[in-house]
């Protein structure tokens, strides 16, 4: 039996610091390789994270390193087309994320496993 995955425990499970822009990105690469590989693109120049890419349609969130700063961006893609992008500040950016992975796991069983798993509960 499948119980529903929510932002709030995705959001806790990935307990991530703002505010430290190299563990952010660290951590939320983490997570994204335990269950979603195939949904994200991480690019790193050696140790660093630089950028990363998520598509659980039809959203696609993109953050990336511009200095000591993290810039986060949304989109709304329909068939391929990009409708609108907006960037976001990042805790607002972690939210909306949450809240598709949420949509996602609750769709997903595999995908809910990891989640729960990732948030110890």
């Amino acid at each position: 039996m499948q119980v529903a995955v929510g932002a709030d425990q995705i959001a806790a499970g990935m307990s991530i610091d703002f505010a430290n822009v190299d563990a952010f990105l660290a951590r939320l690469a983490w997570t994204l390789k335990q269950g979603f590989f195939e949904h994200a693109r991480i690019q790193a120049s050696g140790n660093w994270v630089t950028s990363i890419e998520v598509w659980l349609e039809p959203d696609q969130f993109i953050v990336r390193r511009e200095g000591r700063e993290a810039v986060a961006e949304h989109k709304k893609i329909v068939r391929g087309v990009a409708l609108r992008t907006k960037t976001l500040p990042i805790d607002q950016w972690h939210g909306l994320l949450c809240e598709a992975l949420a949509r996602f796991a609750n769709q997903n069983a595999r995908a809910a496993w990891v989640l729960k798993n990732i948030g110890g509960s």
